[in-house]
């Protein structure tokens, strides 16, 4: 992997898509922030470089260029030649600004000769630490008509770095708005400034983020002492971190610091949004979580619980820069790349974790090999507008408490969602075995395979119970795009354990949600239902929702008042009982109440302070209150994991969200 990395840095220079050659109008720069334009990058060794490997795979591609180190120059140029690739293949030695201007001349030439060339450059990046944002930063000035020359020095810091490309998305922002609503040139120049400050407050882009860091019990298991005795925290910003040909050729620490800062400005110039790199994540934090995952083995309570949330953002305030909380608040999703999951901390200013505030899909760093060979596989988005055949797997037997439970919960989606949606259906199977679960997928072969089963540690493996045996490899023969575990602790990231959460994404899966600690069956199945029921929603009257992380955010978030009300006896109780409109404290709620005024960053305290002015109107708000904090309430569903790229499962047609981004578009594609 190291060999190929002055390679891979190179090809994110490379055109992504034929739009990239061409002036296209502002407002598609804008809406295609949603389609995650990805390079196309194939890393292969060069024996596996010819037809009977790659055949199949380049029936479906143009092959552009070859990029090789110098001595693999003559074999590979032979390969290429006989695989028809379209222009020379490329040593390193010959990697500069000059080559880069050539090619992207000549893959122009060689595609489009017809239509005229967008002038400009991109040059290669110096610094790999400012890359996800000076890059796509530098692709879009291209486009946008802005001086492009490569400005970021050795002196450069990401301060300057990141209001560079912050104002460069404003500007984007409120030309393509002007765009959309057919401002005449004159118009817009009158408008300008007011429209600049408008989007300005209100922008939302994609955010890639990387943040290092490997688990204190993971690492004394997985590295020698002496290992552990060079691993040092790295710094958000290193400007040693340069590019050059040979920069595999650096030590260790650095050439896995220039793979993850490679996967990150992947993702961000993917999606034309911003990217950060982080320091090391402390190792304090990773223990701190790992003991407030141990705790929910216990008969948890709430005071524990947010004694362990205060200790765990202590531990990891060096991360909360300006720019990082800037970004944060300009995010419409944050794609994480880490073993720490970021979205439990919460941002100073907010009283909820991030995940609250936002969509966070997350993709493991370990290891570091295959993190990388997943992030350029690149896989093609996937619509689930059509129908949507969900397949629950019940692997424990309907003896068990829990397994009778599971059913219930099951029985209640599919006579709660499946009506609402023409187009969804969902399928119970018994599956008690593994090689039953294996049959019922090949037969059924769902979009969204569930799998009901009890979660297990086999020692730092965090594997599913099927046929009362730990398993970690399903061995599908066709992996379903989106699986969710409906499982305990199958995610759990305090110990660096081994998860199937993980493994899944090997075996093929797109996303996979998984939990970081055991949890109810009652609320993991109130949550599945309302998932559902949202998915049919969806798929019946698109245009809520763009992805299925999207709805995944908007049914952990809405579930606080289910966190807090299914606390308690007491507070059920109360929740059943009528308001003075004659409606259960809950429907009022959900129905009436909380439209408008639940913040997600505060997504708690909000839906407190509604249910208290519900309870004032009964004569209860001191008693209420009390109940919620003794005995108080665990945010429960927070603690999910969404693993690998829920935001590329479109449940709104891509079409249809161009459409509706063109000047003068309607809703319908």
């Amino acid at each position: 992997m190291a060999a190929a990395l002055p390679g891979l840095w190179y090809c994110l220079h490379l055109p992504a898509s034929l739009p990239d050659l061409i002036d296209v109008d502002i407002w598609i720069l804008k809406a295609a922030q949603n389609l995650r334009l990805e390079h196309h990058i194939l890393m292969v060794p060069i024996d596996c470089f010819e037809e009977d490997v790659l055949g199949e795979h380049l029936q479906h591609h143009h092959p552009v260029v070859t990029i090789c180190p110098d001595e693999l120059l003559d074999e590979a140029r032979q390969r290429a030649s006989a695989l028809g690739f379209a222009l020379p293949t490329t040593p390193y030695s010959q990697l500069s600004d000059a080559t880069l201007a050539a090619q992207w001349k000549a893959i122009h030439e060689h595609f489009i000769p017809d239509l005229p060339r967008l002038p400009g450059e991109v040059a290669l990046t110096h610094r790999l630490d400012l890359a996800p944002l000076t890059l796509p930063h530098r692709r879009l000035a291209r486009q946008m008509g802005w001086p492009t020359a490569e400005s970021v020095t050795q002196d450069t810091n990401m301060r300057e770095a990141f209001a560079q490309a912050l104002r460069g998305q404003e500007f984007l922002a409120a030309l393509a708005r002007l765009e959309r609503e057919g401002a005449s040139h004159s118009e817009a120049g009158h408008r300008f400034r007011q429209t600049l400050e408008e989007e300005a407050d209100r922008l939302r882009v994609p955010l890639a983020l990387g943040l290092p860091g490997t688990a204190p019990a993971y690492a004394r298991v997985a590295y020698d002492s002496e290992i552990r005795r060079r691993t040092k925290p790295q710094p958000a910003v290193s400007p040693e971190d340069t590019w050059s040909a040979t920069l595999h050729e650096r030590p260790d620490h650095m050439v896995e610091r220039a793979a993850i800062e490679f996967a990150v400005t992947h993702q961000s110039v993917a999606s034309s949004g911003l990217g950060l790199m982080l320091p090391t994540m402390p190792s304090d934090a990773f223990t701190i979580l790992a003991e407030l995952e141990r705790h929910f083995h216990t008969r948890h309570n709430s005071a524990a619980v947010k004694r362990l949330f205060t200790r765990l953002n202590e531990a990891a305030q060096p991360l909360w820069t300006a720019e990082l909380k800037a970004a944060i608040r300009h995010a419409s999703y944050l794609a994480v790349f880490s073993d720490f999951p970021l979205g439990l901390l919460t941002m100073p200013g907010d009283s909820a974790p991030l995940c609250a505030r936002l969509p966070v899909t997350y993709r493991p760093l370990q290891p570091l090999t295959r993190m990388m060979q997943q992030q350029l596989s690149a896989p093609p988005a996937i619509g689930l507008d059509g129908t949507i055949n969900v397949l629950v797997a019940e692997c424990i037997p309907v003896s068990d408490p829990v397994g009778r439970m599971s059913r219930q919960g099951w029985d209640t989606a599919c006579e709660t969602a499946a009506p609402n949606s023409a187009t969804l259906t969902i399928t119970q199977a018994e599956t008690p075995t593994l090689a039953a679960l294996q049959r019922s997928v090949a037969r059924h072969r769902p979009d969204v395979l569930i799998i009901s089963a009890h979660g297990t540690m086999a020692g730092n493996m965090a594997a599913l119970v099927i046929g009362d045996e730990p398993h970690l490899d399903l061995g599908l023969d066709r992996m379903p795009p989106v699986v969710i575990l409906s499982a305990c602790h199958v995610a759990p990231r305090g110990t660096g354990a081994v998860s199937i959460t993980d493994l899944l994404l090997r075996e093929g899966a797109l996303a996979v949600l998984g939990t970081q600690v055991p949890v109810d069956v009652g609320r993991n199945a109130m949550l599945m239902v309302r998932f559902m029921v949202y998915l049919a929603k969806e798929n019946t009257k698109p245009g809520q929702f763009s992805t299925i992380l999207d709805v995944w955010h908007h049914v952990q978030t809405s579930n606080a008042v289910n966190d807090i009300i299914d606390a308690s006896p007491s507070l059920k109780k109360w929740a059943t009982r009528t308001t003075v409109d004659g409606l259960p404290v809950l429907v009022e709620f959900m129905s009436n109440r909380a439209t408008g005024r639940i913040r997600p960053p505060h997504v708690y305290d909000d839906t407190e302070h509604v249910l208290g002015e519900i309870a004032d109107e009964q004569g209860q708000g001191d008693r209420v209150r009390n109940w919620f904090r003794r005995p108080g309430y665990v945010p429960e569903s927070l603690f999910y994991v969404f693993a690998g790229r829920p935001d590329r499962i479109h449940l709104t047609p891509p079409q249809l969200l161009m459409e509706q981004a063109r000047p003068g578009g309607s809703s319908q594609a």
